[in-house]
C-alpha cells in the first residue's frame, strides 16, 4: 500500500468517526424525551441537549468537504472505509 493511499485511508476512517461523532451528539435529546414519559425534565439539561446538537450543520459542511476531498484525490466517495479495498 503506497503513503498516498495510506493517507486516504485514514482520512476515510476519520471522516467515519467524524460521521458517528455527530450522531452521538443526538443521544443526550433522545435520553431526555425518553426520560419525559416517566417524569418531567429538567429544562436546563433540555437547554444544554438542544444547544449540544444546535452546531450540526458545521459538522455535516466539513464531513461533506472531506468526502469530496477524498473523491478528488481517490476517484472513489469512500463513506464506509470498511467496505473499499
Amino acid at each position: 500500500m503506497s503513503f498516498k493511499e495510506t493517507c486516504i485511508k485514514i482520512m476515510a476512517w476519520l471522516n467515519f468517526g467524524l460521521a458517528l461523532a455527530g450522531l452521538a451528539k443526538f443521544l443526550p435529546i433522545g435520553y431526555l424525551m425518553l426520560l419525559s414519559v416517566w417524569e418531567p425534565i429538567d429544562p436546563a439539561a433540555y437547554e444544554w441537549s438542544i444547544d449540544l446538537i444546535s452546531d450540526t450543520y458545521l459538522i455535516v459542511l466539513v464531513w461533506c468537504v472531506a468526502l469530496a476531498i477524498i473523491k478528488a484525490v481517490s476517484g472513489h466517495f469512500i463513506v464506509r472505509p470498511w467496505r473499499h479495498p
